[in-house]
């Protein structure tokens, strides 16, 4: 059983997207679309790969590429909540260094995300942990909305949410226009107050442009014209999965409002209405307050395993130097394995 890694190209892309379709893992941040947004809107370096077994695909990378001093290497899909590495379902967790041993001979190193806790653990290779949190994900079938109001939210996560009814607020689905371009400013604004990243105004217009309206829905909550706040999501029918990805919030009202509460609560609602039976509220480190907030809706995380896998023998040296240097025996010492 031979393996094989072939860049991603326009003869090999059908490849890429049926394994997708077909793979349990797959979602919209694996597909081809999701690629051209980011490349176009952030300018990225993408290294797309798929892996071939015996001539057939047996696994999907999407990477970006990054150098490190004189080290050159692979790095995950940055603002992208899923960017692991995918395989089918009969692959060999025993067969990963096979794998990692066809990158070692032009990288230096790469990021390794999974769900599978057993192929991180087969990695021969020195490797350092990476903490990649966990992605909050609902499921609708075990926790409907009737459930989640009556036995999740909390007596003031309810009044939070009736407020916004109380006081005259609706949500109403956008497209383009003005309303789009309020979106972006209040999402701008949100994101400065907490000092968080933000993303250019071609990324959004790319995601409009690129995925068909039965894949993305931007929600707004206004009343007279007052935005209180909106949430991009992106919708993958085929799975039953709609991704809450992008916030905006105005964070000029008053304290009594809480848009994310009710922007939670409508996404979920109409989730359930159109027939999504997941929802995924984004990757969060555990120690972030948003995760408590994601979970009072009944989202439950489901962590990402990730390695910072060491291909070459300069990269492990180095790091192996740095780690005799500062004292060794700490935590993050990775495991003493092949390098190529």
């Amino acid at each position: 059983m031979a393996y094989a890694i072939e860049p991603l190209s326009e003869s090999n892309a059908h490849r890429w997207e049926g394994f997708i379709t077909r793979s349990p893992e797959g979602t919209p941040f694996h597909r081809l679309k999701w690629r051209d947004t980011i490349e176009d809107a952030m300018k990225l370096k993408s290294r797309y790969f798929l892996i071939l077994k015996d001539g057939k695909v047996a696994g999907i990378c999407p990477f970006v590429e990054q150098s490190m001093n004189v080290f050159r290497g692979l790095n995950g899909i940055p603002r992208s909540d899923y960017n692991n590495i995918v395989l089918q379902e009969s692959f060999d967790p025993d067969d990963v260094n096979e794998v990692l041993s066809l990158f070692s001979k032009r990288y230096s190193y790469l990021f390794f995300d999974t769900y599978d806790p057993a192929l991180v653990e087969g990695i021969e290779y020195d490797n350092i942990q990476n903490e990649a949190g966990s992605n909050m994900l609902l499921d609708l079938n075990h926790n409907p909305p009737e459930a989640i109001w009556k036995d999740i939210l909390s007596k003031d996560d309810r009044y939070k949410v009736t407020r916004f009814e109380k006081g005259g607020f609706t949500v109403r689905e956008v497209s383009d226009g003005d309303a789009i371009e309020d979106f972006y400013r209040y999402y701008t604004e949100n994101l400065n107050h907490i000092n968080g990243y933000v993303l250019p105004r071609a990324y959004f217009q790319r995601i409009i442009d690129i995925f068909s309206p039965d894949e993305v829905r931007v929600a707004v909550l206004t009343n007279n014209g007052v935005f209180a706040g909106g949430n991009l999501a992106l919708l993958d029918p085929l799975t039953k999965t709609a991704y809450f990805i992008l916030l905006a919030l105005n964070r000029n009202l008053p304290n009594k409002y809480s848009p994310t509460h009710y922007l939670s609560w409508e996404g979920i609602n109409w989730a359930y209405e159109n027939g999504y039976e997941r929802i995924s509220f984004g990757r969060e480190r555990p120690d972030n307050p948003r995760v408590r907030g994601k979970q009072r809706f009944g989202a439950e995380p489901v962590p990402v395993h990730s390695r910072v896998v060491l291909l070459s023998k300069a990269a492990s040296r180095l790091y192996r130097l740095k780690k005799a240097v500062q004292g060794s025996g700490q935590a993050d010492e990775p495991s003493r394995g092949r390098v190529s």
